[in-house]
């Protein structure tokens, strides 16, 4: 257009010119975002493929050169049965060798864990534990009391695919962390590897870590050992499963808002989260660098076993002063002094606090029946069982506080810096559209419609959004406040032990971790708290009525409902409770822990299934 012609235009015909203009180019670049995002994320896609076909190149590698174990059916059973004692003391009495043990477990995981059955594994060491296994073998000859000075001497372990071990891959199940291994072991794989350990494999993860589901991009999803339809749990979800598919004697995972508890309790199996300030701050990888700045909530690392001995076993490892003064100077974490685990607590009649409801979400009758007989086991043996009561508004905050931290950067900022331009898995995408929703949206607009439907739930849990560094910090000097006042209930009450339910209900179907992420509050909640905390299994779903929710048949609730959905044919699947205790108690968890496991027997009564 000429400028002539360009004057003879009123300013009505400009306006609408340079309207559809803006348009336009708006359109073209929110169009060209959306193809370069498209571009970048079928570019990870080809990344992860080419991932995870390595590790299939590598077990089939392996298989080609498999030298079967020549151990009986019988004593191999023994082995995958076996704790960390038994096994050693087959090794002490020569009844096997290293090699065997490892070539059982072995044997095992390519049976079960690798295949398209449970998925379990992300990467396997297998060459390198026989070659190690090899080593521990001719110290044995030479000695075989060397085998009891060290406490993991030849135990296969696995560990959580996030710890940093040297020549593998942390992906977190990312395509721009693939083909980047570690160039030195972290300080847990060093603990482990200096109690003479051998690890033989990693394990699966949610993508980011940051859910209960463990499926990601990368290694796809992982599957329960007990109903292949329901979830394994997470972020260590890898690890809860291998541990009830007997693929390792034992394993090590982390913990941030019930990593290694959720695990625990969808697979059966027992999980400790240490206290936090008894773990070194380093040894994984780190997903973003904003994560790495997330004060308010504390990560611990610790074990996942099939029995209370192992995490004590392990959980010593992990403490051990000695066990970490061997460790390279370069990756130790220069703010931490390691406090020895000591001896059990012998005060003989415990006051032992009990709750099967937090904060008004009503746990099915399955959860709370384990939460009973716990607690019968305990007055079983003499000790004081009490309802542990406090404040409602101090567990409203303390439930909230997870969520409040993990949006208030805004749309979850801090894990998609991370995405280098894939896609989240689904399971993320309800925290994803909540986290993106203004609070004023909320507060005037979705608050009052929850509260006209009769959505509690919804409503309690309505008012976490994005928040300001001040409003941040005024957040977690309320969070705090709150703690202390949950602390001083504690003492109050006389309370040495608390007994709660290990999730809001069983493990949940695949894609259940969208709508039922409320149901981890009983676990996140002793993360806020910085409490240590253990998961152990005490029965399983028994029938229909352990899945009623009571008072809620025909509740509106959506989350009621969702629940409701999610809980048909969950019967047959385990059912955990957690113990917990002040911070810093972590020998009275651990003591209770192992009262309750020798009165219950789980394991006796409930074998984990055989996979065949």
């Amino acid at each position: 257009m000429k400028f002539k012609d360009f004057q003879k235009l009123n300013q009505k015909e400009i306006l609408y010119g340079g309207l559809a203009i803006v348009l336009s180019s708006g359109f073209s670049a929110w169009a060209l975002g959306k193809f370069i995002g498209f571009i970048n994320h079928k570019k990870m896609e080809r990344i992860c493929t080419r991932k995870r076909q390595a590790t299939i190149e590598a077990i089939n590698n392996y298989k080609l050169n498999h030298q079967p174990c020549q151990l009986s059916q019988d004593l191999q059973k023994q082995i995958l049965n076996g704790s960390v004692a038994q096994i050693k003391q087959l090794l002490y009495e020569g009844k096997t060798t290293v090699q065997q043990t490892v070539l059982v477990f072995i044997e095992r995981i390519l049976k079960v864990a690798c295949s398209d059955k449970l998925n379990i594994i992300t990467e396997i060491n297998f060459v390198e534990a026989l070659e190690e296994a090899k080593k521990l073998d001719e110290e044995i000859k030479q000695d075989k009391n060397v085998i009891n000075k060290y406490a993991l001497f030849g135990i296969p372990v696995s560990v959580k695919e996030t710890f940093l071990q040297k020549n593998f891959d942390s992906t977190f199940g990312l395509g721009v962390n693939c083909f980047k291994p570690a160039q030195e072991d972290g300080i847990q794989v060093a603990q482990i590897k200096q109690a003479k350990g051998i690890i033989i494999a990693r394990t699966n993860i949610p993508q980011v870590a940051m859910t209960f589901e463990s499926v990601n991009h990368v290694y796809g999803r992982t599957k329960n050992p007990w109903n292949p339809s329901r979830a394994v749990g997470g972020s260590s979800g890898g690890e809860g499963a291998i541990a009830a598919a007997r693929g390792s004697v034992l394993g090590i995972g982390s913990d941030i808002g019930g990593s290694i508890r959720i695990p625990a309790a969808f697979c059966g199996v027992y999980g400790f989260k240490p206290y936090s300030g008894r773990i070194p701050d380093y040894g994984e990888a780190k997903i973003s660098l904003a994560t790495q700045g997330v004060m308010q909530l504390k990560i611990s690392r610790g074990p996942i076993a099939r029995c209370v001995d192992d995490l004590i076993v392990l959980t010593k490892v992990l403490f051990d002063k000695e066990i970490y003064s061997k460790i390279p100077q370069q990756i130790k974490d220069p703010y931490f002094e390691p406090q020895q685990l000591g001896e059990f607590p012998d005060k003989k009649k415990l006051r032992v606090g009990y709750f099967d409801i937090f904060n008004g979400l009503i746990t099915p009758n399955c959860m709370k029946r384990a939460v009973h007989e716990a607690c019968q086991a305990l007055q079983q043996q003499g000790h004081e069982i009490v309802e542990f009561k406090v404040d409602k508004q101090v567990q409203s905050i303390i439930a909230n506080c997870f969520l409040k931290i993990v949006v208030a950067d805004g749309g979850m900022r801090s894990y998609i810096e991370a995405l280098n331009g894939q896609k989240f898995i689904e399971e993320y995408d309800l925290l994803v559209q909540d986290s993106n929703t203004s609070l004023g949206i909320k507060r005037f607009l979705l608050g009052p419609l929850f509260k006209l439907l009769g959505q509690k739930t919804l409503l309690e849990y309505n008012y976490n959004s994005k928040v300001d560094v001040y409003q941040y910090l005024v957040d977690s000097a309320i969070r705090k406040q709150a703690n202390f006042a949950f602390c001083q209930a504690v003492v109050d009450q006389g309370i040495d032990v608390i007994i709660s339910p290990a999730f809001g209900l069983p493990a949940v179907k695949h894609g259940g971790s969208k709508e039922l992420a409320f149901a981890a509050l009983y676990t996140w909640i002793w993360n806020v708290l910085d409490f240590p905390a253990g998961s152990l299994p005490i029965s399983l779903v028994q029938n229909d009525q352990d899945l009623e929710i009571n008072g809620q048949q025909n509740s509106m609730d959506l989350v009621y409902r969702f629940m409701k959905s999610d809980l048909q044919g969950a019967v047959g699947l385990p059912v955990n409770v957690q113990v917990s205790a002040l911070p810093n108690k972590d020998e009275m968890v651990l003591r209770v822990m192992k009262e309750i496991e020798s009165v219950v027997k789980f394991n006796s009564k409930h074998p984990y299934p055989e996979l065949n």
